[in-house]
């Protein structure tokens, strides 16, 4: 077994463990106070009820890619880097932004628990594990970043939905989940073989959520008078579409070779 195989399985055994076992711990010892808690914002309570269970499954199916992954490792598979990325990206997401109602419902913010180490192993299996470029890594995690945003901007709108009832809220909440899995793919996309259909797709995810999301952000930063989180999504986006409108920029980053071309014709 290659170095790098070995280390792959150490980590991806380690991100099986943060996955499986620290996301059944924290949900069987903190779903409880999280129904009980009062929230300092209203929706928090709402958040707290149905998202923690759907973002537990996010990291205990994050956990299982992480075992499968693991095997793969072990075995020299071709296939254990493309299965650890995914594992990682969805463990990521899983685990940040269920602490914002946490925070707000004047509890620690216990998921960082699973974040940060998660975050640790994103650099250590891209670096050391997959060799990806530093230029790849870090749009990969800006990107990451923009998938978890855009995924908060359409669960925080249903949450203002239900308690709120603004007709702004109802206009763009499903978009920000699509603009999220645009770039979801375009994050796995760019992590393991960026092609010029992963920039198209950044381009569409981040002209989405500039379109729904700014008005988000205005109206909630006007109606709250202070910096509003639903911000977060479109400053991301619109950093990630400035860096993808220019081919030539996307491909210093990813080292891509296509040219503009999202199907290769024979000559």
């Amino acid at each position: 077994m290659k170095a790098k195989d070995r280390l792959g399985t150490l980590l991806s055994l380690l991100g099986a463990v943060l996955g499986i076992v620290g996301t059944y711990l924290i949900f069987l010892n903190w779903y409880t106070p999280a129904l009980t808690a009062e929230a300092a914002e209203p929706g928090c309570e709402i958040l707290l009820k149905y998202l923690m269970p759907a973002l537990s499954d996010f990291g205990i199916l994050a956990g299982v890619l992480y075992a499968v992954s693991a095997y793969g490792f072990f075995t020299a598979a071709g296939w254990a880097f493309p299965v650890v990325v995914i594992a990682n990206v969805l463990a990521l997401q899983g685990s940040w932004f269920i602490n914002v109602p946490f925070m707000a419902a004047g509890m620690p913010p216990v998921y960082f628990i699973i974040f940060w180490p998660n975050l640790i192993l994103y650099f250590l299996l891209m670096k050391l594990v997959g060799g990806v470029s530093w230029s790849r890594t870090l749009l990969g995690l800006v990107s990451g970043m923009a998938f978890i945003f855009c995924f908060m901007n359409g669960v925080a709108s249903m949450s203002r939905i239900i308690t709120i009832g603004a007709h702004i809220f109802v206009a763009v909440q499903r978009l920000n989940w699509v603009a999220s899995l645009g770039w979801g793919v375009a994050t796995v996309g760019i992590l393991l073989r960026p092609k010029e259909w992963t920039r198209v797709l950044g381009l569409a995810a981040g002209s989405l959520e500039l379109v729904v999301g700014i008005p988000l952000a205005i109206s909630t930063t006007i109606g709250l008078g202070r910096f509003s989180l639903f911000s977060l999504g479109p400053i991301f986006s619109l950093l990630l579409v400035v860096l993808f409108v220019w081919p030539n920029v996307w491909q210093r980053l990813t080292q891509s070779s296509d040219k503009g071309r999202l199907v290769t014709q024979a000559a």
